[in-house]
């Protein structure tokens, strides 16, 4: 596959991740505010071949006063492929505004380290997900509804069949 296809899985999962943030998974535009991409940076570990399945996981890199980082991985039966940082910029009427703290704590809760298929009722009850399993995974959180990626420090998607 080329690196633009590879590259459309990251901007689907990064958009997917985005509407389970601030929409409650809608594909509908944001409230009042708007994220612009400033960068993406992509590293192409190894080749990605056609047909087959990928899973791309994904989680919130860094939070900044005005920008976080969105980390990605393509996996092919749990091999990753490639790594993708997008860099995003919070704006608000057109102009970079300060992350707000209820959309930062939206965006704290998926940041790594992150796994998907946890459960824990307590903060399951928040809408997030303690992960269970090893000791790696202690502290971490999970996307509700995601299949389980053991080991990989990201969260799942389902996988993609392109």
């Amino acid at each position: 596959m080329n690196n633009v296809a590879l590259a459309s899985f990251y901007e689907d999962a990064r958009i997917t991740l985005d509407w389970r943030i601030f929409t409650g998974g809608r594909p509908v535009p944001f409230d009042n505010f708007t994220f612009v991409v400033a960068n993406i940076s992509i590293h192409y570990l190894a080749e990605a071949r056609y047909p087959a399945t990928y899973v791309v996981g994904c989680g919130v890199g860094r939070i900044g006063t005005t920008s976080f980082v969105h980390s990605a991985g393509l996996f092919r039966d749990g091999v990753c492929l490639g790594l993708c940082d997008s860099i995003l910029v919070h704006l608000v009427e057109g102009r970079p505004t300060v992350i707000p703290p209820d959309r930062r704590a939206q965006m704290e809760a998926l940041a790594f380290p992150v796994r998907a298929g946890a459960d824990a009722p307590a903060e399951a009850e928040a809408g997030i997900e303690a992960a269970a399993g090893t000791a790696v995974d202690a502290g971490a959180v999970g996307i509700p509804d995601q299949p389980a990626q053991a080991g990989s420090g990201l969260v799942g998607s389902e996988p993609d069949r392109r």
